[in-house]
């Protein structure tokens, strides 16, 4: 197998082109075949022959998807690094950083990876690699268009390929397979202008076949099962056209959860990815929350001088929470600065607010040799 990581993967689009229109077909029966026989697969290893060996005993037929766990091309391309080299591989991977959670001592890094997809740790992933972490090929689409040719001229049919990772989706609980790479698979179908069983114009439906058909093969592979690939047979229209996976990812203008709700507001504060603070995934004491929205708020925006303010936080006898923003002086320049620190703290506060509500609290700004409070 040649080496299609090696090749620039290229901008990801931020609009994908149409998908293709498909006449909804007949029901007809769906099979999904484990492919054992695989050996364990090393740096160099001839993967399309390994393969083509494995399929043999399934008879091949065209129309057929091949489901393979990226893992295995990555072991074959020696994608491997030390322990030590995974955060470090983890930025280097990265197009952008999502979000960072603690979990007890562990910081897990939601990013964007080049072709696409948003998850976690860049799927650097050490389940199955006693001998090191693994890296995802920086052009899953591209490998999996070099095993699907050295497939097809093996085996004399008309294949798909898809490369499969796990992954987890958007206000779903739990993770599933989805397809990083497709040669030869419909990966997108384009059903809207039929009609449902009623007789109902569908108007929005493009359903995506790739991510549909990872997901079914992994109901006979897995990490614990020692078996990698999986034949999907009786698709309607599976393999009718070429969409690669990298149109299945929404970027640019479509990306709704580009951040999640607390590095959303931070970044609109004016905060970079180095300053961003890191949440944690369990639940967090109000008055941690409280106190990283007062740091991040008081943290200056880029090409500003730190605010002449400052701010003190104290817990009043019925138990609410009182900031108090102290301006440095009663110079309009520092009353300005105060109050602007009040308003950062309050928008700080909102975002912390969304996960869980916070109890009462009451931000004022003071102002020097005066007892008058500007709430």
């Amino acid at each position: 197998m040649s080496h299609p990581n090696h090749s620039p993967g290229g901008p990801v689009p931020d609009v994908a082109p149409p998908a293709q229109t498909i006449p909804p077909p007949a029901p007809r029966e769906v099979s999904v075949l484990p492919i054992t026989g695989l050996p364990e697969i090393r740096e160099g290893d001839d993967l399309g022959a390994l393969l083509a060996r494995a399929l043999a005993p399934l008879g091949p037929q065209d129309g057929d998807v091949l489901c393979l766990s990226t893992k295995v091309v990555s072991k074959a391309l020696g994608l491997r690094i030390a322990p030590e080299e995974r955060d470090e591989a983890i930025r280097a991977a990265a197009v952008r950083t999502v979000a960072r959670r603690l979990h007890t001592r562990v910081v897990t890094s939601v990013v964007q990876i080049p072709s696409g997809p948003v998850m976690a740790a860049a799927g650097v992933d050490s389940s199955n690699a006693p001998e090191g972490p693994l890296l995802l090929p920086e052009d899953p689409d591209a490998c999996a268009r070099a095993l699907r040719d050295q497939l097809v001229s093996v085996l004399g049919v008309e294949l798909g390929v898809l490369l499969t990772d796990t992954s987890s989706r958007v206000w779903r609980v739990g993770v599933g397979d989805i397809a990083l790479g497709a040669s030869g698979v419909s990966s997108l179908q384009d059903l809207r202008g039929g009609t449902d069983a009623d007789g109902r114009a569908l108007t929005v439906t493009v359903r995506n076949l790739a991510d549909e058909l990872a997901a079914a093969a992994d109901l006979v592979k897995g990490k614990a099962s020692g078996v990698p690939a999986a034949l999907v047979r009786g698709v309607a229209a599976a393999t009718a056209s070429d969409v690669p996976a990298r149109q299945l990812s929404r970027t640019g203008p479509e990306d709704w959860f580009r951040r999640p709700s607390l590095e959303s507001v931070w970044e609109a504060l004016g905060l970079s990815a180095e300053q961003e603070p890191i949440a944690r995934m369990s639940p967090e004491p109000a008055r941690e929350r409280i106190d990283r929205a007062v740091g991040v708020a008081s943290i200056p925006r880029p090409g500003q001088s730190s605010p002449s303010a400052s701010s003190r936080i104290s817990t009043r006898p019925d138990g609410s929470t009182h900031i108090v923003v102290e301006a440095a002086e009663r110079s309009p320049a520092a009353l300005i600065a105060a109050a602007t620190l009040a308003e950062r703290i309050r928008t700080a506060l909102g975002a912390e607010s969304l996960s869980a509500p916070l109890p009462e609290i009451l931000v004022e700004v003071s102002v020097p040799d005066s007892q008058e409070d500007l709430s």
